[in-house]
């Protein structure tokens, strides 16, 4: 503004000599148009010197003013240009001034110039400042074609511990480091400081100065960030923008277990990472390349063996009918990796298993005791089934109740149906024990003899030469005559052993003289008429009770020896 004044009094000189000069060179004839001439012009000189003064003081007034105008704490200046144009010499006014203004913004912006002299807290300070930086909004990535894609965000999950997987409540432990690398173009540093290679780190003071992604865990029961003195939390910013976060945590997690095969079983419990707030048109999730998930070689687990993990990558669908983000609607990107386990079932042979099949085994003891030993043989099978009774409740209980049916208790009901088989066996037999009928059968099979058994038909067979006549006794010798053929004839009865299941049992025969006398007469060819043979053998109802025992010496543990194969190969094999 100053040169402009200058320029114009340059110009108002000028002016003047060039006036001066013409007045010189005309020839002036009267003196007082001549002095009314100069009069004339030094009051138009006078008006442009008060005209310029006057604009100068209002442009002075208005810049001085205008430099300390604040609009929303926003540095405002003011700056005025401006031109002077003569008028022609007859017109009133001297001058024609034209003010134009403009608005400029003061950048208050720290500068990043010498960052090389700059601390660590105060590099950090100015590349976080609120002009360069906004920790609310993630950072906009471009691909090659400069179009806005999301932000890949790359995670990595190191497990320290598991624990607590308990059965009844479906829910374990785990102790582990969560690492979450993305890059952010903002925070980058190697533009300023071209030499350093070192990276920014920082914990959780550092980190509420960032924007970093919201991540939930979709199965957790509770969280927390483990620390003593403070979080355990490291963040670290490379010199191209890269951030990486890791957080040391525990976590209780929901596992879905399935016991169909219990204990025999094999578990997958699933966690499960997503993006809480930014749908996959902003962020995705993805798991790192090299060892996206890994344990402590020190990890041990008491009632399972960790066999190995599989990890995955998908997205879930938010919408009305499945809300799991609030009120907000879209597709989320998720990771997951899945444990896999295996139940140690040597805890559960030797406590349970061994020593149920130790009572099936002491239960069939009653078997080789008399069926009228009544105390002894109740005494064996109620204690047995009461001991096998107990011993499976002390392990269903570390079980949760289930609505499906499960290998321990199929083997829990078959044990316990031949337990209970083996008192049913000694009620049978002790009440055929206390029989007073023998049991006349056809034949001496084992067909015959249970359905004489659980069937009796008792009868009294007659023939022509003699009357047979039952007994209770095992061994009958009577002598009688028959009244139709007179005192001559006389019935001789005779013991004879019969072999039934490789035993010796007694049988009463009757052989008559004077049947042998008419098969004889038969043969002979006096008879013309060939009479059928029939053969009948009677057991004593004791006879029979020892029999059923002796059977089930070889049906019981035949049929257990079955089932455990059964049993085994469904476990093993399926």
């Amino acid at each position: 503004m100053a040169v402009k004044t200058q320029r114009a009094k340059n110009k108002i000189e000028n002016r003047r000599k060039i006036v001066a000069k013409s007045s010189h060179s005309c020839k002036v004839t009267n003196s007082e148009s001549r002095d009314s001439r100069n009069n004339e012009l030094f009051d138009m000189s006078n008006r442009r010197m008060d005209t310029l003064g006057i604009f100068v003081l209002i442009s002075y007034l208005g810049l001085s003013s205008a430099a300390g105008i604040q609009l929303s704490d926003i540095q405002q200046n003011l700056a005025a240009n401006g031109s002077v144009v003569l008028s022609p010499l007859n017109s009133t006014d001297a001058f024609s001034v034209a003010i134009n203004l403009s608005q400029s913004t003061v950048n208050n912006c720290p500068s990043l110039a010498n960052a090389e002299s700059m601390a660590q807290l105060e590099l950090l300070t100015r590349l976080t400042a609120g002009c360069r930086y906004d920790k609310m909004v993630p950072p906009v990535v471009y691909n090659k074609d400069g179009e806005e894609v999301p932000m890949d965000i790359y995670a990595r999950f190191y497990i320290y511990v598991m624990k607590n997987l308990d059965s009844s409540d479906l829910q374990f432990t785990v102790q582990g480091l969560l690492q979450l690398r993305y890059l952010d173009p903002r925070l980058a540093f190697s533009s300023y400081l071209p030499n350093r290679r070192q990276p920014i780190m920082g914990e959780s003071e550092l980190k509420k100065m960032l924007w970093v992604p919201h991540i939930f865990l979709t199965n957790e029961q509770a969280s927390t960030v483990l620390g003593t003195s403070a979080k355990d939390e490291l963040t670290t910013i490379y010199p191209n923008g890269t951030v990486l976060t890791s957080t040391r945590l525990q976590a209780t997690l929901y596992c879905w277990m399935n016991f169909q095969k219990f204990p025999f079983d094999e578990q997958k419990c699933k966690t499960t990472l997503e993006s809480w707030m930014y749908n996959t048109s902003l962020v995705q999730l993805h798991w790192e390349t090299d060892n996206p998930v890994s344990f402590d070689k020190q990890l041990q687990l008491t009632e399972y063996n960790l066999i190995g993990s599989l990890y995955n990558e998908s997205i879930r669908v938010s919408n009305e009918s499945y809300m799991s983000h609030g009120s907000l609607e879209g597709n989320y990107s998720i990771i997951s990796f899945t444990v896999l386990l295996t139940r140690e079932v040597g805890y559960y042979v030797i406590d349970y298993f061994l020593p149920s099949i130790m009572i099936v085994t002491i239960s069939w003891v009653s078997f080789w005791l008399q069926a009228d030993q009544t105390p002894a043989r109740t005494t064996l099978g109620c204690t047995t089934l009461l001991s096998f009774i107990t011993l499976s409740l002390s392990q269903e209980n570390n079980l949760m109740k289930v609505s499906y049916v499960t290998m321990s208790e199929v083997w829990f009901l078959v044990c316990t149906i031949f337990i209970f088989g083996s008192l049913v066996e000694f009620a049978f037999v002790n009440t055929i024990w206390r029989r007073n009928n023998d049991l006349q059968l056809k034949k001496r099979t084992t067909k015959y003899i249970v359905k004489s058994t659980f069937v009796p038909h008792l009868k009294k067979h007659r023939r022509h030469g003699y009357r047979r006549t039952d007994s209770t006794m095992s061994t009958m010798s009577t002598t009688s005559m028959d009244k139709s053929c007179g005192p001559n004839n006389t019935v001789i009865t005779i013991e004879t052993p019969i072999i039934i299941g490789g035993s010796l049992s007694r049988e009463d025969s009757a052989i008559s003289l004077d049947e042998q006398d008419e098969t004889s007469t038969s043969e002979s060819g006096d008879s013309t008429k060939e009479k059928p043979a029939q053969t009948f053998a009677t057991m004593t109802p004791k006879e029979v009770s020892l029999w059923i025992d002796r059977k089930m010496r070889f049906v019981f543990p035949l049929s257990f020896v079955v089932f455990n194969a059964l049993f085994w190969t469904l476990v093993y094999c399926l």
